[in-house]
């Protein structure tokens, strides 16, 4: 029987130098100069901020829903959605700040603001804008698995009072 072991670690041996695989363990420490081994995937941390405005005064609206978003499509139709990916609320100056961290793919992401609050702030129509982050560089990253940073502010946006909201 140890014949037979022995006889299939030899043939098994020579299976495998005969297709490249050789006895050293080879590790992410000395390919390409990178440090150590990692683990996971590339990821990028994605920020917008802006300022939320009533389109009829200029004042700052506190308590909108701000919500980092995605477009996706059903995977049975062709009919998209927004997926919410991270929420936050707008300060008393109107300010917001939503940031994600994701997969460095440089892409287009959506930010939903709705008045979740009623009347408590007045009523405002939901809106979206886009987030554009399809030619955004990269900065503060690790040059190894974190890419860094992309930050885009939207500025000041403005919300239309709709009194034809009711409660």
């Amino acid at each position: 029987m140890a014949v037979i072991s022995k006889l299939y670690t030899k043939i098994l041996a020579a299976l495998l130098a005969w297709l490249g695989f050789s006895g050293t363990v080879v590790s992410c420490n000395g390919i390409g100069g990178y440090g150590g081994d990692e683990y996971g995937v590339p990821s990028a941390t994605f920020k917008v901020r802006g300022v939320v405005v009533s389109e009829k005064d200029d004042t700052p609206i506190q308590g909108i829903s701000v919500s980092f978003s995605e477009k996706r499509k059903y995977y049975d139709s062709s009919e998209e959605y927004y997926n919410k990916i991270y929420s936050t609320l707008t300060s008393k100056s109107g300010n917001f700040n939503i940031s994600r961290s994701s997969f460095p793919d440089k892409k287009l992401y959506y930010v939903e603001l709705t008045d979740i609050d009623g009347d408590e702030n007045g009523l405002f129509t939901y809106k979206i804008v886009e987030a554009d982050f399809r030619n955004v560089t990269f900065t503060g990253g690790s040059g190894n698995w974190n890419e860094g940073q992309a930050e885009i502010d939207l500025g000041t946006i403005k919300l239309t009072p709709d009194e034809n909201i009711s409660e």
